[in-house]
């Protein structure tokens, strides 16, 4: 019975306790008005306009090729798309062409690398026959280092042998 008398004791020194430091020390704080900072913020028109033009820029236009293959069919979408790269490149003189050549996980690395280095040529040679300066293009070679799609499926092999043209700022 002592138990339970102290324990009720206890109990209700604990409400009254509580009770007191809800009601009269955390509700006034919270209750406090708040004080706001508001921050200068300085301009920085050259972030924006950086970030501005990297929304412009032509997506990056993939171009497939068939397993072992470096045969470039050209079709008029591609044509379409080749257009946005000019115009960019005239509007931005210090932009470059970048072109990529990628491969499957099938063969040696040596033996991809060399695959998507030829690859890219042959895309970097078109675009010269379209007009493009062969000093404003930067044409290398990631092998299979760096897929778009996975290597289980044929389907998924096949996004993977490809050359991306993308813009590059200088």
């Amino acid at each position: 019975m002592r138990i339970l008398v102290t324990g009720f004791v206890l109990f209700v020194i604990w409400c009254f306790v509580s009770a007191w430091l809800y009601n009269d020390i955390l509700l006034p704080s919270v209750k406090k008005p708040v004080t706001i900072q508001t921050i200068s913020q300085t301009n920085t028109r050259e972030a924006d306009s950086l970030a501005k033009i990297k929304a412009m820029m032509p997506v990056n236009l993939q171009i497939h090729f068939g397993f072992n293959d470096v045969q470039f069919k050209p079709d008029p979408q591609i044509d379409a798309r080749i257009s946005e790269f000019r115009s960019w490149l005239d509007k931005y003189p210090n932009s470059v062409l970048q072109i990529t050549g990628h491969t499957d996980l099938v063969g040696t690395a040596e033996y991809n690398n060399r695959l998507g280095l030829k690859r890219a040529l042959v895309v970097g040679k078109f675009l010269e026959t379209k007009g493009f300066n062969p000093s404003r293009m930067s044409i290398e070679s990631k092998g299979a280092s760096d897929p778009c799609a996975g290597y289980i499926a044929a389907e998924e092999r096949a996004k993977n042998r490809r050359t991306e043209i993308s813009v590059k700022m200088n």
